[in-house]
């Protein structure tokens, strides 16, 4: 199994007015990979005031296989371009356990 840890912060357009509606967005277009195969567990958290990032996007794969066909895969291609607009300063770890 393969852990894919993301911590991402909002772009610039990202305001406190359109905030809430922006992480409902990323939350839906998480739930989308959900269904691409070799995803284990996805999902999408908020962080906590005063850390680091905005958001932390963590992924759970069957293998190192999975991961990269992830990587392809038309519906996470679809999201990260839906997100585009949203995020930046992102950093990424994967790791077997």
């Amino acid at each position: 199994m393969v852990r894919h840890i993301l911590f991402w912060r909002f772009s610039d357009a990202v305001t406190p007015d359109n905030r809430a509606e922006v992480f409902d967005l990323l939350h839906r277009s998480v739930e989308t990979l959900e269904a691409i195969d070799g995803v284990v567990r996805c999902e999408i958290g908020e962080a906590l005031p005063k850390s680091d990032c905005d958001f932390v996007f963590y992924t759970e794969f069957t293998s190192e296989e999975a991961l990269r066909a992830f990587q392809d895969h038309p519906l996470h291609l679809a999201h990260k371009q839906r997100m585009a607009p949203y995020v930046k300063n992102r950093l990424a770890a994967d790791y077997l356990f």
